[in-house]
């Protein structure tokens, strides 16, 4: 049969992407896929391409024999939009990666506890070793080592006594016998490695697996998914759908290239459906050094604006509004002079923080070296109360929407909770007026933290974490091991409570600011990168020797030539990623001590033309 041929300009000439992993997807006989696509190629569209021909194909069949596909998304963003597009069809299991982990593992509380037993006499092993070649016991070092493994042991004991594990992929998770994320995906991945009919389970429950940016998946999770597809492949179908450019977090697998089967079918994508083709264009040179795949723009999406502003570091925001002003005027989208229309891109979490308005609660958690992953996810424990309960119940304040309220109060008070507390007319008053307290509080102003912290505390409104517990009842010395930590918890409390609201609206992607590796997977008709290394403080990536400002480091030449993975390769990897959200028009802001010096090496990449750097003195 001869071989279609599509015109150049074919908007659909990618469809044949979507009939080949359609093919892939036949129960009785099962083929798996790897869809490798670049940015805004549709990669999203044709899983619920895929996930419409299964409803269509298979429906009855699957619930027959109470069966489901499953599908694996990165973020809850991401899970809630595929099932929004898929009306909430309850043949599909749309998921994270933690909660689908957690749903395979839950019940198997004897193997989860050997696991943990296992995972903590280890490190009660090396806290032990590290114990004893600390000679100075009185260092702050060998300190805080034995009050770890004094928990450790703590949590080995108590091990036995636990019932049943739980653990709440989308919130936090402070009780004893609760587990974290790191644990789930862990223990998760090695059962499914080890016990034969947990595997069966899977591939019998969801005999069909769609793992959507699947370069980002946990390394030791996704190997362990591969091999259950090579054991299984005569009936269990796994597809995979991404986009190695696309890699921005490092516990993502790296080397896809030599790791797809040759049985499995390799679909792929050239046609950007997203951007206009200036911005098109522009990644596809960022992206050329790497693989040279070259996506081509919908004949509907000519033009685009792409601006460089290279500026001083003085007055950050007044050059933001300055770029906002210039960008509208360019484009003559007045839009752009709308903060509310704009997305603005941030290298780190900080530089979001100061521009809206959440800083001193973010340095203060921040500065706690424990603190700082769940304070970048939304995951941290210590301030749950004020993410998880206080700030719902503040909302329904706002709305004067006393139904929301007593529902969030029955759910989360202690009163309700806890088994040894009675519930009488008495006892109900109280946490009425305790709760009125704490309305009152907000009322016409903005208290601090520890104001709202005092009267949950003082009244048993809220359970707390055990760090502010720790903060409440027993004040430390400065020779205490726990002192930095609880300092800075304790001046994160004296932030006003509008900092919580702030910091919350922006973990969950609803500011106008975000992180160029948190924008991922979504898509903005203007778009603003701000690059400025100084504020950064980072070490993974570093957009001045990306672009040739800054010589590259003896270790970026060792592990270029050892063909490792250096820093300008995670940078490229980033700057493509957040050029690639824009549909319309894309600002880069650049801050720089030279001016003239980082024009010129703009100038020299050949990536912007002449009129699209412009300097701000």
């Amino acid at each position: 049969m001869m071989a279609t041929i599509y015109n150049i300009t074919d908007d659909n000439r990618d469809s044949a992407a979507d009939s080949i992993i359609q093919s892939c997807l036949d129960l009785k006989n099962p083929k798996s896929f790897f869809l490798f696509a670049g940015a805004g190629s549709g990669k999203t569209r044709s899983l619920i391409s895929a996930l419409d021909y299964i409803n269509k194909t298979f429906c009855r069949e699957l619930k027959l024999n109470n069966r489901r596909v499953a599908v694996i998304t990165y973020t809850k963003a991401a899970r809630d939009e595929i099932k929004r597009r898929c009306r909430y069809n309850s043949l599909f299991q749309i998921s994270t990666i933690h909660s689908f982990a957690w749903d395979l593992i839950c019940s198997h509380t004897e193997d989860i506890r050997t696991w943990l037993k296992s995972d903590v006499s280890k490190k009660i092993t090396d806290a032990e070793t590290k114990l004893a070649s600390i000679r100075n016991k009185e260092t702050k070092t060998y300190k805080q080592t034995e009050k770890n493994l004094n928990k450790l042991k703590k949590r080995l004991e108590y091990l036995d006594s636990v019932r049943r594990f739980i653990y709440n992929p989308d919130g936090i998770n402070t009780e004893s016998n609760s587990l974290d994320h790191t644990e789930v995906v862990k223990i998760s991945a090695y059962l499914l490695s080890k016990q034969e009919t947990l595997q069966k389970i899977l591939v019998d429950t969801y005999p069909i697996l769609l793992i959507d940016e699947s370069q980002d998946t946990k390394e030791d999770l996704m190997n362990v998914f591969l091999s259950i597809q090579e054991k299984y492949s005569h009936r269990f179908s796994m597809g995979l759908l991404g986009d190695i450019m696309q890699r921005v977090y490092f516990e993502g697998k790296k080397d896809w290239q030599t790791s797809i089967p040759d049985s499995w079918e390799t679909p792929s994508k050239i046609m950007n459906h997203r951007s206009r083709k200036r911005i098109v264009d522009l990644c596809n040179l960022i992206r050329k050094p790497v693989d040279a795949i070259e996506q081509r723009s919908r004949s509907n999406k000519e033009g685009g604006f792409v601006r460089v502003f290279v500026a001083s570091r003085d007055n950050p925001y007044d050059t933001e509004q300055n770029v906002q002003s210039q960008m509208a005027e360019i484009t003559c989208d007045v839009r752009w002079k709308l903060s509310e229309e704009v997305k603005k891109l941030t290298v780190e979490h900080k530089m979001a923080a100061e521009r809206l308005g959440f800083k001193q609660l973010f340095e203060a958690l921040d500065s706690v070296s424990s603190y700082k992953q769940g304070l970048r996810d939304g995951s941290l424990s210590a301030i749950g109360v004020f993410t998880h309960i206080l700030l719902p119940l503040h909302k329904a304040d706002l709305e004067n929407n006393p139904f929301e309220k007593a529902k969030i109060v029955k759910e989360n008070a202690i009163l309700y909770k806890d088994k040894d507390c009675i519930l009488t007319n008495e006892s109900l008053n109280n946490l009425q007026n305790s709760i009125d307290d704490l309305s009152l509080c907000w009322k016409d102003r903005d208290p601090l933290c520890s104001e709202l912290l005092q009267i949950i505390y003082k009244h048993n409104i809220f359970p707390i974490s055990k760090d502010l517990q720790q903060l409440l009842e027993s004040p430390l010395g400065e020779d205490d091991e726990d002192y930095q930590k609880l300092c800075g918890l304790s001046a994160a409390l004296e932030a006003p409570f509008s900092e919580i609201e702030r910091y919350w609206e922006y973990i969950n992607g609803n500011a106008s600011f975000d992180t160029h590796q948190g924008v991922k997977g979504l898509e903005f008709d203007r778009v603003m990168v701000i690059i400025d290394e100084k504020s950064s403080h980072g070490t993974m990536f570093n957009y001045e020797k990306l672009f040739g400002i800054m010589p590259k480091s003896p270790t970026d030449l060792k592990n270029e030539s050892e063909g490792k993975e250096t820093t300008l390769d995670r940078t490229r990897r980033l700057l493509y990623v957040t050029c690639s959200r824009a549909i319309d028009s894309l600002a880069i802001v650049f801050y720089t001590d030279c001016i003239e010096t980082t024009a010129s090496a703009l100038s020299q990449t050949g990536w912007f033309n002449e009129n699209e750097i412009i300097a701000i003195s």
